[in-house]
C-alpha cells in the first residue's frame, strides 16, 4: 500500500467516524484486556471525538507474524502497553482506536476523556 492510499483511507475513516459519532473503545479495567482479542477498536482515522484527546499513538503489527525485536509492537506488547495506560490513568476513561491501517501494521491511538 502506498502512503497516499493509506492517507486517503485515514481521511475516509475520519469522515465516517465523525458521521457515525464513533468513540474510542474503553476497557472496564486491565484484567479485561486479554479477554477482548481480537482487539475491538473502532477505526477513527484522524477524527478525535468531542470530549476526548489523543495522548499517544502506538505502532503495532497486525499480521500476527511480528517479532519483539521489530519496531512494530506485537500483540503481547500491545496488551502490556494498554494495561499500563489503564493503570497510569486509573479512575479516568482511557480509550483506544485505530488511526492508520497499512497492510501489515496499524497505528493505535490512545485517547483520554476530558
Amino acid at each position: 500500500m502506498s502512503l497516499e492510499y493509506i492517507e486517503q483511507e485515514e481521511l475516509k475513516a475520519a469522515k465516517r467516524a465523525a458521521r457515525e459519532n464513533k468513540l474510542p473503545f474503553v476497557y472496564w479495567d486491565a484484567t479485561e484486556v486479554e479477554k477482548r482479542i481480537p482487539f475491538p477498536f473502532p477505526i477513527l482515522g484522524s477524527y478525535i471525538p468531542k470530549g476526548w484527546q489523543r495522548i499517544d499513538e502506538l505502532f503495532c503489527d497486525s499480521s500476527g507474524f511480528g517479532d519483539e525485536n521489530e519496531p512494530a509492537l506485537t500483540s503481547e506488547e500491545l496488551i502490556r502497553d494498554i494495561k499500563e495506560y489503564i493503570r497510569w490513568y486509573a479512575g479516568r476513561s482511557v480509550g483506544f482506536a485505530l488511526t492508520r491501517c497499512g497492510e501489515f501494521q496499524v497505528y493505535v491511538g490512545v485517547y483520554l476523556q476530558d
